[in-house]
């Protein structure tokens, strides 16, 4: 009986077969990641595309699917985080970047582009005034600006466990070891690594799809919450559908108490 033949006991033993499994069908990913090693931390270029045993290396994407470095074909379930919802490399995305990387690219100044996309956005969603980020990070450190701006507070609410950015406002509790999660009507704020505690300190964790949890909350520190900013869907622990009301009943309670719901 060979190794990959042999029954499965134990869960590391399986982690450990699909693993090895997984690392003889992407050599060149392997190859490619200990490369990027010697320049990037941790070989990739966003923290969050570091998975063991190694990242993917994507070489090509075509509509829905995409293409690995050993020229493995995926379905893109990931669309880069929603944004590619059209898929990749479609006709009319490709005409319009090849015409205007011909005319320049960044020139830190306005351009007549940004006048039509922001039409098209407030058109779409009925929301008429936007601002560009460069990244994620960017746009929800600005959506904490508005709302301790807009409330004139300074405490804000996130879902325990998830990821809004690298920024000091919201990098806290969102990689912790058992024994730093704390009781589960009071969490723990952890800082991530070189934020200071008290920045941790603005922060008020509760878990997700718990309407009694916000609303002891928010009753706990009236006149206190600037805002509360979630996942419609969360996804730091895979895939966890909101329960149905959940959604409207953050909004409802966090309005009732003065303050702002971005969504992430």
């Amino acid at each position: 009986m060979t190794s990959t033949e042999a029954p499965i006991t134990t869960l590391d033993g399986l982690v450990e077969r699909e693993e090895a499994a997984f690392l003889a069908r992407t050599t060149r990913s392997a190859e490619l990641w200990r490369q990027a090693s010697d320049v990037m931390p941790g070989g990739v270029a966003s923290s969050w595309a570091s998975s063991r045993p190694v990242p993917v290396w994507v070489d090509r994407g075509l509509g829905g699917h995409v293409w690995d470095a050993d020229g493995t074909e995926y379905v893109d379930m990931h669309g880069g985080y929603g944004v590619n919802v059209v898929g990749h490399a479609h006709p009319a995305v490709v005409e319009a970047v090849q015409r205007r990387v011909a005319l320049g690219t960044h020139f830190a100044q306005p351009t007549e582009d940004t006048i039509v996309v922001g039409q098209a956005l407030a058109s779409r969603f009925g929301l008429p005034m936007w601002r560009y980020t460069n990244s994620g990070t960017e746009a929800t450190m600005d959506a904490v600006h508005l709302m301790r701006a807009i409330t004139g507070r300074q405490l804000v609410i996130k879902i325990e466990g998830t990821y809004h950015g690298h920024h000091d406002a919201l990098m806290i509790s969102a990689f912790r070891s058992a024994a730093q999660l704390g009781p589960v009507d009071e969490p723990f704020r952890v800082p991530g690594s070189g934020v200071p505690q008290e920045m941790a300190d603005l922060v008020r964790i509760v878990p997700f799809n718990d309407l009694a949890a916000l609303q002891r909350t928010l009753e706990a520190h009236p006149g206190q919450v600037a805002g509360m900013i979630l996942e419609p869907m969360m996804m730091n622990a895979g895939i966890i559908p909101p329960q149905p009301g959940y959604l409207q009943g953050v909004l409802d309670l966090v309005h009732a108490h003065g303050g702002c719901t971005p969504v992430a």
